[in-house]
């Protein structure tokens, strides 16, 4: 799960940034600045990002877990009357 994140958080960066570079360069009319701008702040939010990714496979592997076996316990099969019955005859 780790080597996704880590290609899911360096495909954000390399979007990130080519847009921030972009805006900065329309804002400001200067590569120079554009790369400043550009380079620096998603750097610091593709850190974060990877961190907020790798939180959130945290949670849904626990709710997936806990779904996998609540959906064990609650569930009912075509056998489990039959099952039921010669375990009750015993």
């Amino acid at each position: 799960m780790i080597k996704q994140t880590l290609l899911k958080t360096l495909s954000y960066a390399t979007m990130h940034m080519t847009i921030a570079i972009i805006v900065a360069y329309v804002l400001s009319g200067s590569w120079r600045v554009a790369f400043a701008i550009g380079l620096i702040e998603p750097c610091f939010q593709t850190i974060a990002f990877f961190f907020h990714e790798h939180a959130w496979h945290k949670i849904e592997a626990r709710e997936h877990s806990e779904d996998i076996h609540n959906s064990v316990i609650d569930s009912t099969s075509p056998a489990s009357g039959a099952v039921e019955g010669m375990l009750r005859k015993n």
